[in-house]
């Protein structure tokens, strides 16, 4: 079987918007995303070489996604964010993505780990999840932030949320991953894991990977926290010159 056919978008997919906490900002959410989601995690077993990621916070170990997956999958939800999202004639500019594997001990996090986090306070980059794990791994959590009110973050409040997160995180000396209530923050919606299920979301939304302390996190594809991340960014298209 071939990178081409594991990656193909199932035509039976189903696919749900969804409006998360008081901001009620939307996210899709794609059940039965892929033909054939078994023969993905056998292609990460098989095909790819996994590392610690050490240039961001990711708590784990990454391998590059095949460009079948990345090609197919763009294709298949460029449509869907133009209308959920209403960012119109915005020009697609980058897509990268990591098979990605949750391995890191609570007790070895670092501070900025234990918090929700973004990826980006530009609105028009966005993220997936695509869940190639049991569900018993967990979801993704989306959070407020207590002191600001704040559930995504815009260019516009970064800096009172990095002040208030770091306010924060100077005075609760958490180890572990977020959780419900953690370090000013509640969580105000949560997606549960559920094999071949995707998610996407704003990369501005306050998040973080629902990692339960208690279960086994192996770096291991066939028994880990397998799951496939996209980030997609867009830019706004530029008026022709009169």
């Amino acid at each position: 079987m071939t990178a081409a056919t594991v990656c193909q978008p199932a035509d039976t997919a189903v696919i749900d918007v969804l409006a998360i906490g008081g901001e009620r900002v939307p996210l899709i959410r794609i059940d039965g995303a892929t033909t054939d989601p078994q023969a993905l995690v056998d292609f990460a077993c098989n095909a790819v070489a996994f590392a610690p990621v050490a240039d961001n916070l990711y708590p784990g170990w990454r391998a590059p996604m095949p460009l079948d997956y990345v090609r197919a999958m763009v294709a298949r939800l460029d449509p869907l964010v133009r209308r959920v999202y209403g960012i119109g004639q915005a020009r697609l500019v980058r897509a990268e993505c990591f098979f990605s594997i949750v391995a890191t001990p609570a007790a070895a996090l670092v501070p900025l780990q234990t918090v929700p986090h973004i990826d980006t306070s530009d609105p028009l980059h966005f993220a997936t999840v695509h869940y190639l794990c049991p569900a018993h791994f967990g979801g993704t959590g989306f959070f407020r932030q207590l002191s600001t009110g704040f559930e995504t973050i815009s260019p516009d409040r970064e800096a009172a949320w990095d002040r208030a997160r770091d306010a924060a995180l100077a005075t609760h000396r958490s180890r572990g991953y977020p959780s419900e209530r953690t370090a000013d923050h509640v969580r105000v919606a949560a997606v549960p894991a559920a094999f071949d299920r995707l998610i996407l979301y704003r990369s501005n939304a306050l998040h973080a990977g629902i990692i339960d302390p208690s279960v086994d996190h192996p770096a291991d594809p066939r028994t880990g926290r397998l799951t496939a991340t996209m980030f997609i960014a867009y830019r706004r298209a530029t008026a022709p010159p009169a």
